[in-house]
């Protein structure tokens, strides 16, 4: 197929928006999971913790335990980021191409003359950085609305807490706090004469 073709069916148009929707529904699909298995990683860690410390014997297996996981959740956050990345950058490409075909869009066959294209998405686009509410993400070849760089807030707090069990996990390795191994034991009062 040499070059761009003079016109566009409608009906493909709207099957490739239908398809850049499914992708913006997979993301933030993707995020709801992906922050799930970040809950459940935090509740293992405090039941590994919980139950490590209920014995000497015990306490080195839970440290290992947590270190190991805080460690593959350092690097599951950072593959969630990789994916809001990609997500993004499929989408910036799809309207891309969105763009490229509303001024060859013919709505009507029979007539294709009367019905031009308003170009909606690339009127809409303009309008948010005449607003300033658009900007280059860093690291990208992408533009995207400011608010967007929320969406990687919740995988960074969570690197960010899992970053500072290790950190605490290591400086209570490092200068321990005397804790008893068998519980004190209870003295019996004297009786007052």
């Amino acid at each position: 197929m040499s070059g761009e073709p003079d016109v566009l069916s409608f009906d493909e148009f709207k099957l490739y928006y239908e398809s850049t929707e499914k992708v913006t529904d997979r993301r933030l699909d993707t995020n709801r999971w992906n922050y799930s298995a970040c809950a459940a990683i935090l509740v293992g860690l405090a039941a590994i913790v919980k139950w490590g410390v209920v014995s000497a014997e015990l306490r080195w297996i839970g440290v290992t335990a947590v270190v190991l996981l805080c460690m593959m959740a350092v690097l599951f956050c950072q593959l969630w980021i990789a994916q809001i990345r990609d997500f993004k950058k499929l989408n910036d490409a799809k309207f891309e191409v969105l763009n490229q075909m509303a001024p060859l869009l013919d709505f009507d066959p029979s007539n294709p003359s009367r019905v031009r294209s308003y170009q909606p998405f690339e009127r809409e686009w303009n309008r948010l950085k005449d607003e300033g509410a658009v900007n280059k993400v860093r690291k990208l070849n992408i533009i995207a609305l400011k608010s967007s760089h929320m969406e990687q807030f919740i995988p960074r707090a969570f690197q960010l807490v899992f970053i500072a069990v290790l950190v605490a996990l290591t400086f209570l390795i490092l200068a321990p706090p005397t804790l008893p191994i068998s519980p004190p034991s209870k003295a019996i009062p004297k009786a007052v004469r």
